[in-house]
């Protein structure tokens, strides 16, 4: 087994398969991709997510299939390269690990799992820079050490902020950072379904925020919720628990004060700015006319004052020809941009 660049064989061409591929070939890896889908299989290879699998075996193989199907073809693609190292991109590891263990092949499986995605799926949608400094989480469950080297690898040439830990503890994690949100984040977009048009037209940047990833295709979150029930039910009780304390409290003003201080504590708690600990920036809000290029205009403004901007948020105005731009920077840099900017002739929102 190879050393350097495994010569490496993706099993399904959806959006992490494909964007995978892209990455790794664009490292100069030796890559080829397959899928059961004839449509999905082409499209990846014509956008560069590898080539067609030859007479040799790869060294390591990805499975990037529905969480749904991973224990099985993770099991099927051990047996049919035997020397090959394999790891998978499902969300859910527990179930493979089992499924792998219970094969008796557990020397040769590396559980993974990139913490990245898009609101769209499919090839069409893959990049290859998908993964840059997102979290990989692996679970080496009973690999070899050769074994571990070999799929992390991969993490590091996508230049990913590499996590291990075991198969358990990570569908714990995940049902908490990530499949629970989508349950929340569905949730609240789905009671707009009783307010007008008007009614919605009304929303600002607090409702797009929180119900950004509602915009997911739903296609594989049965798989996920079905796979990882336990974990999930637990996360979802006690979110339940904290919005029942809400609306039972005999004053709800307390309980909500309660309830947002808690969560202020503990978003201080998520990553900031590549991965490190989140800095206290200071939100500069610009009025913005929606026309071409003023954005353009704005940013190009920012970079002559020489302030950097650590995060941008844009919010339209309904109804209105302009939008609010808000430029995050640290504390000792707003005043200043605040002032070239207006010296620049932009208008800035109150705060």
């Amino acid at each position: 087994m190879s050393t350097e660049t495994p010569r490496t064989h993706i099993v399904g061409a959806g959006l992490i398969g494909a964007s995978v591929g892209i990455g790794l070939t664009a490292e100069g890896w030796d890559v080829t991709i397959s899928d059961n889908d004839e449509h999905a299989q082409t499209l990846a290879r014509s956008i560069g997510a590898g080539s067609k699998l030859g007479s040799r075996e790869p060294d390591l193989v990805i499975v990037a299939v529905p969480p749904s199907a991973a224990p099985s073809v993770v099991v099927a693609s051990l047996k049919a390269w035997p020397e090959a190292v394999v790891t998978d991109v499902a969300s859910i590891k527990e179930p493979i690990a089992m499924a792998v263990e219970a094969a008796g092949l557990g020397s040769r499986y590396v559980g993974s799992h990139p913490m990245a995605g898009r609101e769209i799926s499919g090839g069409l949608a893959a990049q290859g820079d998908l993964f840059k400094a997102r979290p990989w989480v692996l679970c080496p469950n009973g690999a070899t050490a050769e074994a571990i080297a070999l799929v992390t690898q991969v993490p590091n040439a996508l230049q990913c902020d590499v996590v291990v830990m075991d198969a358990q503890q990570h569908d714990a994690a995940v049902a908490r950072v990530s499949h629970a949100p989508q349950v929340a984040a569905s949730a609240v977009a789905a009671a707009l379904g009783t307010l007008s048009e008007a009614d919605v037209a009304l929303a600002g940047q607090g409702l797009r925020d929180v119900t950004r990833i509602a915009a997911s295709e739903p296609g594989m979150w049965a798989d996920i919720a079905r796979m990882n029930r336990a974990s999930l039910v637990r996360t979802l009780d006690h979110i339940i628990g904290d919005l029942e304390d809400v609306r039972d409290a005999d004053d709800i003003g307390n309980a909500m004060t309660d309830l947002i201080e808690r969560g202020r504590i503990e978003v201080g708690r998520i990553p900031g700015k590549h991965g490190g600990a989140k800095r206290d920036w200071v939100a500069v809000t610009v009025v913005v006319p929606d026309a071409a290029g003023q954005l353009l205009r704005l940013l190009t403004d920012v970079a002559q004052v020489g302030v950097n901007v650590e995060d941008i948020t844009i919010e339209h105005s309904p109804r209105q020809p302009v939008g609010l731009t808000t430029l995050y920077v640290l504390p000792n840099r707003a005043h200043e941009l605040s002032v070239a900017l207006g010296e620049h002739g932009w208008e800035i929102a109150a705060s």
